[in-house]
Order: C-alpha cells, then sequence, then structure tokens
C-alpha cells in the first residue's frame, strides 16, 4: 500500500496550483482527474485547425491573479504576452473605437467622478476591503460618490457579467478594482499554445518533482480514521479495465466544484453552517454563453488598430457584448491567414434556460453583422458556446464571511481550494489565489 503526504482532487487551475506547489516543496503528491484532460475550465482544443480555449476568462494579470506568484514559486515556464490596452469599446451607432473607461463613452462629468473613485480605490489595503462584504457595490458607490451614473459605468467595465452593482459585493467589486489598478497591467495572454499552456506548465512542474498524476479516474468519497483524514475511494471505468481502488494519506485537498462536497464527506461529517454556504453558491448558478468563429484575416481590414479585447452595446441595451482575438497575441492559434475569435455576452442569463442562451447567441449573430457587413462571406465556421457554469460568486452575501474557506473544521487534515473559497470574486485569479492560500494552511500546520 503506497502512502502519499497529500492527495488533492480535481486538476482544474486550483488543483494543479496547489499540486505543483507543494511538490515543489518536497511534499509526495498524488493529483487525482476524473477527465482525460487536466486543466478543468482553462484548456485548449484542437477544431477545424484552430486551437480553441475552453475559458476566456482563463486570462488574467500576473500580478494581482497571483498567477506570477504561482509561476515563481513553482519554477513555471511560462511566456506571456501582456495585452495593452486591455480593454477597448466599440460604439455600434457611431462606429467609433474608444477606451473602455474614457471621457468620450461616458462624458467628462461621469469620467472626473470615475477618476475620483480610482484614486479612492488605489490607495485603500486588503484590510480595508475585506470590511465591505455585508453591503453591494451600489451603495458604497453611492455613499462615496452619489453619482448613479457609476453604478451602469461599472456594470459595463468591470469583470462581473454585466451583473448590476446592486447584487455586487463591495468588497468583490473593490478588490477587483484595486487589482486592476495595482497591476502592472490587466490582462495577459500566453505567447504560444493558448490558456492551455497554462495547466501544461504545471504539470511539468509536478512530474518533474516526483508527484504522480492519475486521470479518467472518479473520486467517491472521503475515508477517515476517527477525525482524521486518511485517503480516498476512487473508481476506474475503461473498456478493458474496471477498479475500484483506495489511496491513503493524513492530508487531503478537495478542488472539485464545492457544490459536489457533500457527496464526498460522510454524511454525519458535513457541518451545517458549510452546507448552507454551499446551497447558496448552488442557487445562484448561471450561464455564460456567446459564440466561437473561425475567420478570414481580411474581416479585420479597415479597423484602426489590432485590439486583442474589445465590448460594444449601444444605448437602451441591458446587456453587452465582448469580442476578444486572441490571434493577435499568438497567431498561431489559427491557419495563416486566418483569426479565432470569441463574441461572449455580458449579461445575467437564468441556469438552465437553454432557450434564452440560444435567443441571446443570435443576438450576438445579428449584432456581429451589423459590426461586420461581410460578416457571412468572411467566416470559416461558427459554433455557438454554452460555456461550462460560471458562478456569480461576486455576488453580495457570497463574498466574505459567506465563502467555505479553505478547510473542513470538523475533519483534520481536509482542506479545500477553488474560485468558490477565496475570499472574493470567481475565475482563475480567485482559483490561482485559493491554491496559494490553502497551501500556506498546509505549510503552517505540518511545520506547526
Amino acid at each position: 500500500m503506497k502512502q502519499y503526504d497529500v492527495i488533492v482532487v480535481g486538476a482544474g487551475i486550483a488543483g494543479l496550483g496547489v499540486a505543483a506547489l507543494l511538490s515543489k516543496k518536497g511534499y509526495n503528491v498524488l493529483l487525482l482527474e476524473k477527465e482525460p484532460i487536466l486543466g478543468g475550465r482553462s484548456t485548449s482544443f484542437e477544431f477545424k485547425g484552430y486551437l480553441v480555449d475552453i475559458g476566456l476568462h482563463a486570462i488574467a494579470s500576473l500580478s494581482s491573479s497571483g498567477i506570477g506568484q504561482l509561476l515563481a514559486e513553482t519554477g513555471a515556464e511560462l511566456q506571456e504576452v501582456p495585452i495593452k490596452p486591455s480593454l477597448m469599446h466599440f460604439d455600434l451607432d457611431s462606429r467609433a473605437y474608444m477606451r473602455a473607461t474614457s471621457p468620450e463613452r461616458f462624458g467628462q462629468e461621469l469620467y472626473q467622478d470615475f477618476i475620483r473613485l480610482v484614486r479612492a480605490v488605489s490607495r485603500m489595503d486588503r484590510n480595508e476591503i475585506d470590511g465591505y462584504h455585508e453591503i453591494s457595490a451600489q451603495s458604497w458607490i453611492m455613499d462615496k460618490f452619489g453619482n448613479p451614473g457609476l453604478l451602469e459605468f461599472f456594470k459595463k467595465i468591470t469583470g462581473f457579467s454585466g451583473q448590476p452593482m446592486e447584487k455586487v459585493s463591495a468588497g468583490a467589486f473593490l478588490e477587483t478594482l484595486n487589482d486592476a489598478l495595482i497591476s502592472e497591467t490587466t490582462i495577459c495572454y500566453p505567447a504560444h499554445g493558448g490558456i492551455k499552456a497554462l495547466p501544461d506548465c504545471l504539470e511539468k512542474v509536478i512530474l518533474n518533482n516526483q508527484g504522480e498524476i492519475i486521470t479518467d479516474i472518479r473520486v467517491k468519497r472521503l475515508f477517515l480514521s476517527g477525525d482524521r483524514t486518511a485517503g480516498v475511494k476512487a473508481g476506474i471505468s475503461r473498456p478493458s479495465y474496471v477498479a475500484e481502488l483506495d489511496f491513503y494519506a493524513p492530508t487531503v485537498v478537495y478542488t472539485a466544484p464545492l457544490v459536489n462536497l457533500p457527496r464526498f464527506l460522510p454524511k454525519d461529517k458535513m457541518p451545517a453552517e458549510m452546507a448552507n454556504k454551499l446551497e447558496k453558491i448552488r442557487s445562484a448558478d448561471y450561464y455564460y454563453n456567446g459564440i466561437v468563429l473561425g475567420a478570414r484575416s481580411s474581416l479585420m481590414e479597415g479597423f484602426s488598430e489590432q485590439f486583442f479585447q474589445w465590448t460594444f452595446d449601444r444605448s437602451g441595451m441591458d446587456w453587452h457584448g465582448i469580442v476578444t482575438v486572441p490571434t493577435y497575441a499568438d497567431p498561431d492559434l489559427a491557419p495563416s491567414g486566418h483569426h479565432l475569435l470569441f463574441i461572449d455576452s455580458h449579461g445575467p442569463m437564468p441556469y438552465g434556460r437553454a432557450d434564452l442562451a440560444n435567443q441571446r447567441q443570435e443576438e450576438l449573430i445579428a449584432l456581429a453583422r451589423e459590426i461586420w457587413p461581410d460578416f457571412d462571406q468572411q467566416i470559416d465556421w461558427i459554433q455557438k458556446l454554452i460555456y461550462p457554469t460560471i458562478l456569480p460568486l461576486a455576488q453580495l452575501n457570497l463574498t466574505g464571511p459567506h465563502r467555505p474557506g479553505f478547510h473542513v473544521p470538523e475533519i483534520r487534515g481536509l482542506y479545500l481550494a477553488g474560485d468558490a473559497t477565496y475570499l472574493t470574486g470567481s475565475g482563475i485569479g480567485s482559483a490561482v489565489k485559493s491554491a496559494l492560500k490553502c497551501v500556506e494552511e498546509i505549510d503552517n500546520k505540518t511545520n506547526a
């Protein structure tokens, strides 16, 4: 029977980060993943000669997202391209490009209040920010600046998928904005290999430090020795091989979707407070959808600049679109003479309403035809997308003390990581920061 120091369940970015950090520190690590590939929502696949990312939400700043720290501590090698300007805006009526946060877009008076707000947030530290998880971003903005125009302004430029500021936690809002203000650049993108380059470089760290990775294996439950973690039970079901397996370790890190945690724990070990927090997360699920397409490079002719990412809308829209052209950072993602484009919808979409998602996708296609009059003649292929469930974890009552945290107090040796565990937000930045924090707690406990 082989004994490990740590078993990590789930090989998304949080799981890969935890496994890479711990293996680099000398822990004997086993990483288990139910899918045949690593990376979770941050990976890429080949399609019709293109390399297509599953989640463009994986783009993030090296410094503020924690990715830079993760790469430095693990020694992982990843070349990233800084994106400048980070976000532009295309006005559908005037057909003019402008910065997403510009006086041309919002008017001089509103822009001046925006500058005042930016200066105030840039001076805040994390302890101060963490004191605002119990009020909405709308309450904070109106209390400090009294300008309702700022509410629509931030709905359209922040990474909360079009959530109205009355639903967004002030703590999440302020940390997201503070991160953007102190970053060397707001977003970066891998120079080669798409988003998959990140999980690939973390995988190398794990294997180079004698860690083990098993894919196509489903972890079923945790088993205990008294109130102490002892290992996990897992199953492999393949055409040529079916097996039930036990893996042993005094420390287990669960990084799979937290809403599935109750199925992983013994029934009498699920704390009521944590169960309530997980139910709030589950009830807030929603769809994030859009389209992805391959097009001839001539589609972008007539655009004055090569902008990696830009929003678009017009007066009266209660949502906005966002176009990402990753081939401006890495031309090898598409065949020569072609571009890869993602056109996504930023606006709340109820979970399970595929009919509404399809309606929004048709709207995106119609607006794409408006942006590019020869759109249909220039595209090679187009696919509608509903992304893996993206949790609106920046919502009020879902951040700060409302998060489950990084361990289960009733079970010694069981730790949690993933974007739902970190204090604010969702996506790759929160996942990476959760991995860093989780490993810090494990290290502190081990060395106590």
